[in-house]
């Protein structure tokens, strides 16, 4: 007896002792007052108990999966709010770049494989272990920016859900409670995948996010959660009015008065109805002179390369522009400059207008100037502003008429050497595929595939079950 003892022993070894500390806090939390009290309850409804832990178990997991998601999706965002974190921290990372984008992925990694590890109920006990260690850095985390407010918002969900400093912390402790209930119940429920082909989902959730993240990288974010989206008319004409009048139509037929409001069909003449006049009743906003606006506090400001004149009202009126946007002119790097050189001398030949708008002082302009030898416009904005454009340093948004058609990062760009003409390609998710087109493939093939290893592991656990008997 104390041989197999020891062999059980044996086999519950992890690093640290993780694990086996976590069942000495299931033991503390049996001799807890709350469970005491519960577990006569717990006991006679063994349903109940199920139901309760499946419920912790999707909703804890929807939270991990929607928060890496979201964050796996615009890596750079993820980027940009981690370094933020560090700054207000107090942490120098100038030269931590690399390191700081790898953070940046493994923290959305580890999100996503911990959320949908627990709705599989793969790793039934070290799932919510994982879960339990990543909110004691979180939850502390998050009641430091609650108190001391050094970042806008926590940045838990990205852009595609902003919330308070408070309630990320409140929303913390919420998904705390729920993780020790499944640090101690959640073998209680069943796991969908069988343990054997476990590590085989968890290296396809790594593959699938990280794929995700890639393209958010390397080219834009498969969503865009930003204020200036395709379709977005960034530079109005300058005469377009900001307010159109708004007409009713007098018409008369014997005598009869009828009014007639822009939306509605107009009455045929044939039928005996007269044109009598034209009432103004009200203005309305014009939709297409305030396309840009999908922010209600700012628009994109572009300003002269010294910063003291607006001159966004001057770069309305072409057909064609691209963009160059650097949110970051100091760490640019010169191998990119051949590229931008190229892509300008196409622009020119294709008769676009091609400028750089750029986040730096005039003197980091003029040197860039200098050493790049670049012969484009260069005017400039706030980093922020930029960075909400279009993601990447640097960036392309290609405009028709003033409206957002097409955005990149110049990393996904493939010139063609031997033409002119300007013909781009990108790279990562193929020619003509959009990001949300690619992201709902790859998200079907993931899905499929979790499905195929739930399904194996059903007709797994029914064919074992019938040759037993």
């Amino acid at each position: 007896m104390r041989e197999n003892s020891k062999k059980v022993e044996a086999g519950r070894k992890t690093p640290l002792g993780i694990e086996r500390r976590f069942d000495r806090f299931g033991d503390w939390l049996d001799g807890s007052w709350a469970l005491r009290k519960a577990n006569p309850l717990l006991n006679k409804y063994p349903k109940a108990l199920m139901i309760l832990t499946w419920l912790m178990r999707i909703s804890v997991g929807c939270v991990f999966i929607v928060s890496g998601l979201s964050k796996g999706i615009d890596p750079w965002g993820t980027y940009y709010k981690t370094s933020e974190y560090l700054t207000a921290m107090h942490i120098p990372i100038v030269e931590w770049g690399n390191t700081v984008l790898a953070l940046a992925f493994i923290l959305f990694t580890v999100e996503f494989v911990i959320g949908v590890s627990l709705i599989a109920g793969c790793y039934r006990k070290a799932a919510p272990i994982m879960a339990a260690l990543f909110m004691l850095v979180m939850l502390p985390l998050t009641l430091w920016i609650a108190i001391a407010d050094p970042v806008a918002d926590c940045g838990c969900f990205g852009d595609f859900l902003v919330i308070s400093n408070w309630a990320s912390f409140i929303k913390n402790c919420l998904i705390s409670v729920a993780v020790v209930w499944l640090i101690k119940f959640n073998t209680k429920a069943r796991c969908l995948i069988a343990p054997y082909l476990q590590w085989v989902a968890t290296v396809a959730m790594a593959a699938y996010i990280v794929m995700v993240g890639y393209i958010g990288y390397w080219q834009q974010p498969t969503i865009d959660f930003r204020p200036y989206k395709i379709g977005t008319l960034l530079f109005p004409e300058e005469d377009e009015p900001e307010y159109l009048p708004k007409y009713l139509f007098i018409y008369e037929k014997d005598g009869e008065i009828r009014k007639i409001s822009e939306e509605d069909n107009i009455p045929d003449e044939a039928d005996g109805w007269k044109f009598i006049r034209r009432e103004e009743q009200e203005f309305v906003r014009n939709k297409k002179a305030s396309g840009a606006l999908l922010k209600t506090e700012a628009d994109f400001r572009v300003w002269n390369e010294n910063g003291e004149e607006d001159v966004t009202e001057s770069l309305s009126g072409y057909d064609r522009q691209l963009i160059l946007l650097v949110p970051d002119i100091s760490s640019l790097s010169m191998a990119t400059s051949w590229k931008i050189n190229r892509l300008y001398d196409m622009s020119q030949a294709d008769d676009i207008d091609f400028f750089a708008v750029v986040a730096g002082s005039p003197k980091a302009i003029e040197e860039w100037r200098d050493l790049s030898s670049g012969q484009y416009p260069i005017y400039t904005a706030e980093d922020t502003s930029i960075k909400e454009l279009a993601r990447g340093n640097p960036a392309l948004v290609s405009l028709d008429n003033g409206r957002i058609i097409w955005k990149s990062a110049l990393s996904a760009l493939r010139l063609d050497d031997d033409s002119d003409d300007m013909e781009i390609t990108t790279s990562p998710i193929g020619q003509g595929m959009t990001g949300e087109e690619a992201l709902i493939d790859l998200s079907l093939i993931f899905l499929s595939f979790l499905g195929a290893l739930a399904l194996l592991s059903f007709l797994r656990g029914r064919f074992g079950a019938f040759r037993k008997s």
